[in-house]
C-alpha cells in the first residue's frame, strides 16, 4: 500500500493510502448503524463487532479530515463517531454473538438487548437458548423482569443449594453433617428495600410458608424465582453467611448497619419447620455476637421449645388483627432474647392491646398489592388509637410508607436510639407561650 501527503497546516502528516473495499465497508456499517432503531440492537452489533474485528475504525481515522477525529482504539473511535462509551458497544456485540448462537432454537429472538443481558447470565450456550424457550412458552409478553424471573429460577435449579424437608429427612447424620460442614463464600444480602431501612441486611438459611396468608410477598416472589416455590427448604451453604459478611464501619453510628432481618422468606418458628433447622439458626446466632438478628413469626410460642434466646436474637411477632393480641401477649410475656417487636403489618382491624408493654417497639403499616389481594391503607383512627398505646406503653413507633403519611408526620423511631420531642420553634410561641 502506498501513502499519500495530508496538507493540514502543520508540517505535511504521512498517512496510509485509503483501501477502497474497507472504505465501503466501513461507510455501509456507519450507515446503517446511523438508520438503525434503538432495539434493532441485533444488526448494530453485529456491525459493530465487524467495524471492531476487521479493524475498520482504522479506516475512519485515515480519511478523517484534519482535526476530526483523535482516536487509536475501537473504544475511542465509538465514544468520538456516536458519543457512547464503551460499554454500549460491549452490550451490543456481546449480544450480537450469544443471539447468533440461540439461532437454530426458533424463530422467536429477544427483541430487546435488554433481555439477552439478562440471559447471558445463563453461562452455557445451549442453557441459555433453553431458558429462552421457556421464556417464549410463556406465552406472555415478554420483558426484561419475565426473562430476569426465568433465569433466576434456572440458575436456582442448577445450583441446587436446598434441601426440602423429605430430602434433609433422606440424608443420614453424616450427610446433613458433611453439607453443613462444606465452605461457603456466601454472605448477607444487602436489603435494597427502603421500607426496611431498620436491617441493612436480610438472611434466609430456611425458606418457606405454610400460613397461606392472602396478602403474602415472600410466597409472590418464591412462585417467581425459587424452584421449590414456597415449600420449606434449608440452605446448608447460607450458614456461613454471618461469618463471611464483614460488619460494615458505618454501625458504629448506626446499628441499622449490624442488623439482620432473618427469614424475610419464611416463617422459621412455622410448626412445619424441623426442630433441628430451627437450632442450627439460634447456635449461628449466639456464635455471631458482632450481629443483631431480627426475627419475625406468627409462631411465638414455639420459641420456647428452644431454651433462652442469646441478647442478639430479637424477637418479633406480626399481628394484623385483633385474634392475634391475646397469642402475641402470651408469649412475649417470658420472651427472651434482646429487642422485643411487633409489626403490625398489615394492620387489618383495629387493635387493642393489654400488654403492650412487653414490647419495645411497634412498626404499623398497611398493605402493598399482592397476587391475591389489592393494596391497603388501614383508617387514620385506628393507627392513631394504636400509637397512643404505644406512647402509653413507651414503645418507640415506626409507620412503614405504605400507610400513606407524608413524610412530614411519618414516625421512624428506632428502640436503639434515644427519642426527642419534637420543639415547637421560638418564632410560634406567642400569648405568653412556654
Amino acid at each position: 500500500m502506498g501513502v499519500i501527503a495530508k496538507n493540514t497546516g502543520s508540517p505535511v502528516e504521512i498517512v496510509p493510502a485509503i483501501d477502497q473495499e474497507k472504505l465501503g465497508s466501513l461507510l455501509e456499517r456507519e450507515a446503517r448503524i446511523d438508520r438503525a432503531q434503538r432495539n434493532a440492537y441485533l444488526e448494530i452489533g453485529l456491525d459493530l463487532k465487524a467495524i471492531r474485528d476487521g479493524s475498520l475504525y482504522a479506516t475512519a481515522r485515515a480519511i478523517a479530515v484534519a482535526g476530526r477525529y483523535t482516536f487509536t482504539t475501537f473504544e475511542e473511535y465509538v465514544e468520538e463517531r456516536w458519543g457512547r462509551d464503551r460499554t454500549w458497544s460491549h452490550r451490543l456485540i456481546e449480544a450480537a454473538e450469544a443471539v447468533q448462537k440461540m439461532l437454530p432454537t426458533g424463530n422467536v429472538l429477544p427483541t430487546s438487548e435488554r433481555h439477552v443481558r439478562e440471559l447471558l447470565k445463563v453461562e452455557d450456550d445451549s442453557d441459555r437458548a433453553r431458558v429462552w424457550q421457556t421464556v417464549v412458552d410463556r406465552g406472555e409478553t415478554i420483558t426484561a423482569k419475565v426473562v430476569s424471573e426465568e433465569v433466576e429460577r434456572f440458575n436456582a435449579q442448577k445450583q441446587k443449594n436446598w434441601l426440602t424437608v423429605p430430602e434433609w429427612e433422606a440424608c443420614d447424620d453424616h450427610e446433613r453433617e458433611r453439607l453443613l460442614a462444606t465452605p461457603s463464600d456466601a454472605e448477607f444480602n444487602k436489603q435494597d428495600n427502603a421500607s426496611i431501612d431498620w436491617a441493612q441486611w436480610s438472611w434466609n438459611p430456611i425458606t418457606g410458608c405454610k400460613h397461606d396468608c392472602p396478602y403474602c410477598y415472600a410466597r409472590d416472589i418464591a412462585k417467581r424465582f425459587y424452584p421449590q416455590g414456597f415449600e420449606a427448604s434449608i440452605y446448608p451453604p447460607r450458614f456461613s453467611c454471618p461469618e463471611n459478611t464483614r460488619v460494615p464501619q458505618k454501625a458504629e453510628g448506626d446499628t441499622a448497619y449490624k442488623n439482620v432481618f432473618t427469614g424475610s422468606m419464611a416463617d422459621i418458628f412455622g410448626r412445619w419447620v424441623p426442630a433441628e433447622w430451627i437450632e442450627l439458626v439460634i447456635d449461628a446466632v449466639r456464635e455471631n455476637s458482632q450481629w443483631n438478628f431480627l426475627f419475625l413469626t406468627k409462631f411465638p410460642q414455639r420459641v420456647h421449645e428452644f431454651g433462652q434466646m442469646p441478647d442478639n436474637a430479637w424477637m418479633g411477632t406480626t399481628v394484623d388483627c385483633q385474634e392475634r393480641v391475646v397469642n402475641a401477649e402470651k408469649a412475649f410475656a417470658k420472651m427472651g432474647g434482646g429487642i422485643k417487636w411487633l409489626s403490625i403489618e398489615p394492620m387489618l382491624t383495629p387493635l387493642k392491646f393489654t400488654r403492650l408493654d412487653l414490647f419495645d417497639w411497634v412498626v404499623i403499616g398497611g398493605a402493598s398489592k399482592s397476587a391475591q389481594t389489592p393494596s391497603w391503607v388501614p383508617p387514620f383512627d385506628w393507627i392513631a388509637d394504636l400509637h397512643a398505646q404505644a406512647r402509653e406503653a413507651g414503645c418507640a413507633v415506626y409507620h412503614k410508607d405504605n400507610l400513606g403519611l407524608g413524610e412530614e408526620v411519618r414516625l421512624k423511631e428506632f428502640p436503639w436510639e434515644p427519642r426527642e420531642p419534637k420543639q415547637l420553634p421560638e418564632a410560634f410561641k406567642y400569648l405568653g407561650m412556654k
